[in-house]
């Protein structure tokens, strides 16, 4: 069954300061947005302070209060979002159709923040070979090396992978994410509660980096959850990539973290999701 589902994707930013001629700018004074936009989705944008590398490694960033945030699309339509809680801006109308062009721009310091994107078509042609696989329940919570194998035995589990494939003969970048569905589920391994190099609740979403092909392949291994996914295929503009491989940005990498923002650091970028529904059972 194919259903169509968007989550917005988390992206952590490292945050540097610039070193620009000619420019007045000072080390922490660009704010840094996050905002994605989707077709037929309202609009939810943070809006917090940079962590300059002149800093103390104890130094944070925090939400930017009291914005005045306006957004106009190229249809026409124009409005401003609503502070909802400390440095979370959002919209109560939706965003129009695939191919519109948003503008963002507020004042912040003296100086005008602005951005603009379009919002890419839905991805074409999705697809996936299989709809469910199987893994092997792992109970290591009272486990002791020594003193037998645990529940579940050493139960050889067969190696599984899910294969994907979508058209893009634009050479276009698309993202692939998977994501819990189930409130409830069960871990498919239990570790020790005094083991300290494991979490005990295992990621509810992983996902690859940015790619130009028109295929990838999810390990079935990476699961770590019995229960339903959404397995997610997202279209993205060539901001968000260039932005993903430029996170490792660090005060021993001194660069300009990549932004199209004017006076600002960041993402403000459209994408657009086709999803597919792949079930984690348990192997009997």
């Amino acid at each position: 069954m194919k259903k169509i589902l968007v989550f917005f994707p988390l992206l952590v930013i490292g945050l540097s300061a610039c070193l620009e001629v000619n420019d007045v700018v000072n080390p922490g004074d660009k704010p840094v947005i996050e905002a994605y936009l989707a077709p037929g989705h309202t609009v939810s944008m943070k809006v917090f302070t940079e962590i300059p590398y002149t800093t103390e490694d104890s130094a944070y960033s925090e939400p930017i209060s009291g914005l005045k945030i306006k957004i106009t699309g190229s249809d026409g339509n124009s409005f401003y979002l609503t502070e909802t809680e400390t440095g979370v801006y959002e919209s109560t109308q939706k965003l129009g159709v695939a191919g519109t062009t948003y503008a963002m721009s507020f004042e912040h310091n003296g100086r005008t923040i602005a951005a603009e994107t379009i919002l890419p078509g839905k991805p074409e042609g999705y697809s996936m070979d299989v709809t469910e696989i199987y893994r092997v329940a792992r109970d290591f919570s009272s486990f002791t090396p020594g003193q037998g194998p645990p529940q579940g035995g050493f139960q050889q589990e067969q190696f599984s992978s899910i294969n994907l494939t979508w058209n893009n003969p634009e050479n276009l970048y698309h993202f692939i994410a998977a994501q819990l569905l189930d409130e409830n589920a069960t871990q498919i391994v239990t570790r020790p509660s005094s083991d300290s190099n494991f979490p005990q609740r295992p990621p509810r979403r992983f996902n690859n980096q940015p790619i130009q092909t028109e295929s990838a392949t999810v390990n079935g291994q990476s699961f770590e959850y019995f229960g339903r996914y959404a397995i997610i295929l997202y279209k993205l503009n060539a901001d968000y990539a260039a932005l993903y491989e430029n996170q490792n940005t660090t005060s021993q990498n001194i660069s300009t973290p990549v932004s199209t923002i004017t006076n600002g650091l960041g993402i403000f970028t459209g994408i657009n999701a086709d999803t597919l529904l792949l079930t984690v059972k348990r192997q009997q």
